[in-house]
């Protein structure tokens, strides 16, 4: 039996790359899984690749409307009576120098990266210190310990989401 048979597992992000195969790893392992992305045919594809025999939610939401966020928790605890850990995996980026990166293209990624990884966090936290139980997990990069001169944006995302976490 797996440490992850029956566990509930919220992810953001699950619509490819990281959260799909979080997803197809958490499902083989026997987890229940509350899915998040904002793409709705890839959160789809995800979930079609999934085992039938897993409990699976899906949600479309933006990580980085704070509202969206803390109602996918709020139905995630609805409609599985308790969240046993949440991935704050929902990700972007953009590659261009100081000079070249918009100012807007910044803000997107800030709120994406940063913000979504604090919503997140703070929308489960109450119901894990409730339950005095549960995990948190922000997926980051090694962009959040060393800078590059074309990932400006998403560098200061990671480095600001490493001092959260």
């Amino acid at each position: 039996m797996s440490r992850f048979e029956g566990q509930v597992i919220a992810i953001t992000g699950a619509g490819s790359g990281i959260g799909r195969a979080l997803a197809q790893n958490f499902a083989g392992r026997g987890a229940q899984l509350a899915l998040a992305d904002y793409n709705e045919a890839a959160l789809a594809e995800t979930a079609a690749l999934l085992p039938a025999s897993t409990r699976t939610e899906c949600t479309v939401m933006d990580v980085s409307k704070r509202d969206q966020v803390f109602a996918f928790a709020d139905k995630v605890i609805s409609d599985f009576g308790r969240v046993d850990m949440i991935i704050n995996n929902a990700g972007t980026s953009v590659l261009a120098t100081v000079e070249n990166v918009t100012i807007e293209e910044i803000e997107k990624v800030i709120n994406v990266n940063m913000w979504g990884v604090l919503y997140g966090t703070k929308a489960f936290l109450p119901h894990m210190l409730k339950a005095r139980s549960g995990r948190i997990v922000n997926v980051s990069s090694v962009f959040g310990l060393v800078a590059t001169p074309c990932s400006v944006a998403y560098t200061m995302s990671k480095f600001a989401m490493r001092g959260l976490t």
